[in-house]
């Protein structure tokens, strides 16, 4: 009885039982392992081990999902429930359990569904109907897993043809149909295509064969008219549902439309209800042509593929939905019929509470363990290089991040997971060349490796340590992982183990991703250097990634997002994955997280107010980081980048400042200037915390002119768009904020006898200590980047200084947890006057060596009151300038699409 069959038949066996706590899950693995058809008895580890995996997957909490939908909508579903056999359905649930997803957060996910397909349109219903939604969810964190739930339930509920469209990307296409075939067909797709007798049972199909959808296409096969053709089973004519997985392709769109307008000719077209599901709909499908009758070719061909069918349904699925909500909502014409903004539903879905994301990697007080900065990189491969750039040898850095590679192997084989999936991720070029450069030497750096392992791995630690390969890895481990309870000793033993089965695989459109057969090595788990460009950003899942090596160019936003293939689940290994990154990539993926963040609670926050899915694309329109994400698709025609955001309910900070002698003096100068004003007008302040020894400095009531001459005698860094002085200071005055709430932030654990408290004309102010990273070049050259990639200035709890008590009640009643950590969002919400936020900050790097005192400002606006209209901030980027900072497309691709393209 292996690990895996044990663990099967544990998770079955806690189906709808109470046990939740340690001891109670391990006497249900231990009752299962000493009954009589256990031959052999599993040993005493992998009882244990099986017992804290189950313990792992209870703790797993799934929040409900957030829906904003147009008005109109009758709810059906549930009313038709009871005549329902919900036969997929139900197979796919005990598939989920079988695969370790614990049952609350099952039953999250069947509520979550339920709303989805209820929302895409009753099938039954007669008549031309067409509804359009999007689903919005996290990179990795299981969207596949959801829209397969929609399409059991949805073919259980009436449709009949199932349209997945699935990347642009053969390796996604593959990888995707493998999971339909896993998780709705039941069947090999290869051997149904391939016409043998006997087709293997898959997935769900071992769970109940009687049942299974037609599959029109294979892992080895995207759509052709001829395989579907020898099927001998006319579309039409099905008695289950049929399932297509396509690339995201025209050729294959155009055979596609017209090989389903040839099989439904004869009926005037196509009766049967159809869904259509786009994954990473963000990517190709939206359309950006200027003109509404010339839609660009996906979008246009997605459109036409839909109007085929009388009853349709379109849900996209994506973690970014900047730019499916730039879709203009009124585009419509004779071929094609609506675009694909989603008029009628949105949906935003939790991630679990096991997922580690953006925010994890990046913003949490775990980023600074799990991502190392690169740097120096440039002489051995720079970011922008050409197509015949040879690579010479390895990066320090990346001999490093293979270590780490090989040494996180070793300890996942001393907690019992070493049959598990163990991948790295090397994402260095666009060029398949380059790739294979690297790939190589990769795999000639292993080879030494392995036979040094080999040869010494039994050795006395310090004989072994003599070989330049065993000395490295120490050193690693040393840096890395000698915080944890694995010991090097035992490292050192299992080394051979860990590195004798790793191989090198290169994975992009010329080779394919063959080689990562993650379900071919579901009993030993796949141990694989992963090298590739774009083929491994959208979708492509690297099973058990733990290391991450991402060299590329870091200004590409909403892709530089979806190329985070290091986000996802990674239960009992999460605290040995790291991420190998540049530091400007590190900026940008905060930047974006934050703003997806605010995205996602817009959501929240609508469905609360009732708002439909317009009223969501002008906030998505108007928030300040679409500018910087989308506003790239918008550049092939234009000269210039004219964008207007909205400000409400936002917090904009300087938390970028310029590294210079003069910028330093100018910016105190402005913040003393602005509080001897204030004093001259106002008088002392009030004091907020007055129990402590420094307290911050509140004037209340202060005119807006005062506040806009900071913002206009401030030094800015350039690089800062959301910091425009201009942009700002036209905000405010159109939207009429005129009184202010101004604090001058002190720290209360600042000492005056250390230097560290701060005379401003009478007041003594606590200096904020912060960590600034400085960039010598790229983007915010000349900067100091404050707070690392956080970029974040103010403490937590700042922005309710100002509130009543009442005020402050509220925010923590919003919350509904912990009084403790409330957001600052809530109190800002709260807030009915600007407040303006004073720092004074006394920097040190990252090391720890002290700097100089800055100063920072940060403005957080309170939100809409009733009846009020947003005032929209404009901001104007010259075309070149734009380009300059934020990349073109061109550095999106692979070096054979850019042949395939031209």
């Amino acid at each position: 009885m292996t690990h895996q069959q044990l663990l099967g038949l544990a998770r079955t066996a806690m189906v709808g039982r109470a046990a939740q706590t340690p001891a109670e899950i391990l006497e249900v693995v231990r009752t299962l392992a000493a009954l009589p058809f256990m031959d052999p008895a599993p040993a005493e580890d992998d009882i244990a081990e099986a017992a804290q995996q189950l313990e792992r997957e209870f703790e797993v909490m799934l929040g409900p999902a957030h829906t904003i939908q147009a008005s109109g909508h009758r709810p059906w579903l549930r009313g038709r429930a009871h005549e329902i056999k919900f036969r997929y359905w139900q197979r796919y649930r005990h598939f989920l359990i079988a695969g370790g997803m614990a049952e609350r957060v099952i039953n999250t996910v069947a509520d979550v569904t339920d709303t989805i397909v209820d929302l895409a349109g009753d099938p039954t219903t007669e008549g031309k109907w067409s509804r359009r939604g999007l689903v919005v969810g996290h990179v990795q964190s299981g969207k596949t897993a959801n829209y397969l739930g929609v399409i059991n339930k949805a073919a259980d509920a009436g449709y009949r043809v199932v349209i997945l469209i699935a990347g642009v990307h053969n390796n996604l296409r593959s990888q995707t149909q493998e999971r339909v075939d896993q998780g709705f067909v039941g069947r090999d797709s290869d051997q149904i295509l391939s016409r043998q007798a006997n087709v293997d049972r898959v997935g769900v199909g071992l769970i109940n064969p009687g049942f299974t959808a037609t599959a029109y296409t294979s892992r080895a096969h995207d759509f052709s008219r001829a395989k579907a053709e020898s099927l001998g089973n006319p579309l039409q004519n099905s008695a289950e549902p049929v399932i297509l997985v396509i690339k995201k392709n025209p050729s294959i769109l155009n055979n596609l439309i017209d090989w389903i307008r040839g099989t439904s000719a004869s009926q005037g077209g196509l009766t049967l209800p159809m869904l259509v599901i786009d994954d990473e709909a963000d990517n190709a499908s939206v359309d950006t042509s200027k003109d509404p009758e010339a839609p660009r070719t996906i979008n246009r061909l997605i459109r036409a593929l839909l109007s085929l069918s009388t009853r349709n349904a379109y849900i996209g699925y994506t973690a970014t939905p900047f730019a499916n909500i730039f879709i203009d909502p009124e585009t419509e014409n004779t071929d094609q019929g609506k675009d694909l903004f989603p008029r009628d539903f949105i949906v935003g879905l939790d991630a679990p509470s096991n997922y580690v994301g953006a925010h994890e990697f990046f913003l949490s007080d775990d980023a600074e363990q799990l991502t190392v900065d690169l740097t120096d990189t440039e002489k051995w491969l720079p970011v922008k290089h050409k197509i015949d750039w040879r690579v010479d040898g390895l990066h320090p850095s990346l001999i490093e991040a293979i270590d780490c590679f090989v040494v996180s192997k070793a300890i996942r084989i001393l907690r019992g997971q070493g049959n598990r999936h163990h991948s790295m991720l090397v994402n260095v070029s666009r060029f398949t060349r380059v790739q294979g450069d690297v790939a190589r030497e990769i795999s000639q750096h292993l080879v030494g490796m392995q036979a040094a392992i080999q040869n010494r791995h039994a050795m006395q630690t310090e004989a072994a340590l003599r070989d330049p390969f065993l000395r490295s890895l120490y050193d690693t481990w040393q840096k890395h992982y000698a915080g944890g309870k694995e010991q090097w000793v035992d490292i050192q033993r299992e080394l051979h183990r860990a590195a004798a089965s790793m191989s090198v695989v290169e994975i992009n459109a010329s080779r394919g991703s063959g080689k990562l057969d993650y379900r071919a090595h579901a009993d030993t788990g796949l141990n694989v250097i992963a090298v590739g460009g774009n083929s491994l950003s959208r979708g492509f899942t690297l099973e058990g990634l733990t290391v991450s090596y991402f060299l590329r160019n870091t200004q590409m936003y909403d892709t530089l997002l979806q190329m985070g293939r290091w986000f996802g689940y990674r239960d009992g290994f999460k605290d040995l994955c790291r991420l190998f990154l540049h530091p400007d990539a590190s900026d940008w993926y905060g930047f974006i997280a934050e703003a997806t963040e605010e995205l996602r609670d817009e959501i929240r926050r609508m469905e609360l107010s009732g708002l439909t899915p317009m009223d969501f694309g002008l906030a998505v329109r108007s928030h300040p980081g679409a500018l910087m994400v989308t506003a790239r698709d918008k550049m092939r025609n234009t000269e210039q980048i004219v964008r207007e955001v909205g400000l409400a309910g936002k917090l904009v900070e300087t938390s970028v400042l310029i590294a210079s002698e003069a910028a330093r003096v100018r910016n105190i100068g402005a913040l003393e200037h602005l509080v001897e004003r204030m004093l001259g007008e106002h008088g002392p302040p009030e004091a907020v915390e007055p129990t402590a020894i420094l307290t911050n400095h509140l004037f209340r009531n202060v005119s807006a002119d005062n506040v806009l001459d900071l913002i206009a005698s401030f030094g800015t860094h350039p690089g800062q768009l959301e910091m425009q002085p201009t942009p700002l200071s036209n905000y405010i005055r159109d939207r009429g904020l005129g009184q202010w709430d101004v604090v001058l932030v002190s720290s209360s654990r600042a000492k005056a006898e250390t230097g560290d408290v701060m005379d401003v004309h009478g007041l003594a102010v606590g200096l904020q200590e912060r960590v600034v990273e400085v960039r010598p070049s790229g983007r915010f050259e000349n900067a100091l980047l404050v707070s690392g990639t956080k970029r974040r200035v103010a403490s937590r709890g700042v922005e309710k200084i100002g509130l009543s008590e009442e005020e402050i009640h509220a925010a923590r009643a919003a919350h509904g947890e912990s009084k403790k950590n409330i957001p600052d969002h809530l109190f800002r919400e709260q807030r009915s006057r600007p407040l303006l936020m004073l720092h004074l900050l006394r920097t040190k790097d990252d090391k720890g060596a002290p700097g100089n005192v800055h100063a920072a400002y940060g403005l957080s606006f309170p939100g809409l009151s009733a009846g009020e209209k947003e005032k929209l901030v404009l901001y104007t980027a010259n075309l070149i300038a734009y380009r300059e900072l934020y990349g073109t497309r061109e550095d999106e691709e692979d070096d054979e699409d850019a042949a395939a393209n031209a």
